[in-house]
């Protein structure tokens, strides 16, 4: 059984069809449909992929994924992006209440966790201490002007 289920779906102005799955912490999958509801013909060959993007709140988008082609295993990648996208959310928060996300670094050399709302909040996390103790809802300091 599929794990990932969209529960709403929104068009969008070039009439794509914009599948939203839900995700703890108020985070969703968004999963942009090729194929033309009118029509129900996909894109010209080349452009016929399903792209991914993990967005906050709906309307922060936090990371995307490389797109998905229409192969004869697409379906098994697409879920397979799902799950990657899904486990670089964490519960762990930023000081200012945010939930941080597992991004890679630079040149793809290690991985650390960074505010899903970057780049307005530029807080990042690389392992000094435990992370389930970096978030103290008691001791929230003032937004920084980045």
């Amino acid at each position: 059984m599929n794990p990932y289920k969209a529960k709403t779906s929104i068009r969008s102005v070039e009439g794509q069809i914009i599948y939203r799955i839900p995700l703890k912490n108020d985070f969703a999958i968004w999963v942009y449909s090729t194929i033309n509801p009118m029509s129900g013909m996909s894109r010209e060959r080349g452009e016929d992929a399903i792209r991914m993007v993990l967005m906050y709140k709906n309307i922060h988008a936090v990371m995307k994924e490389s797109k998905t082609l229409r192969t004869s295993n697409w379906k098994k990648n697409l879920e397979s992006k799902i799950k990657e996208l899904t486990e670089k959310t964490t519960e762990h928060r930023c000081p200012w209440g945010h939930p941080l996300v597992k991004r890679l670094g630079k040149g793809g050399k290690g991985s650390f966790y960074g505010c899903a709302m970057f780049p307005d909040c530029r807080y990042t996390y690389k392992g000094e201490k435990k992370i389930s103790e970096v978030y103290d809802p008691k001791n929230i300091p003032p937004v920084p002007k980045w």
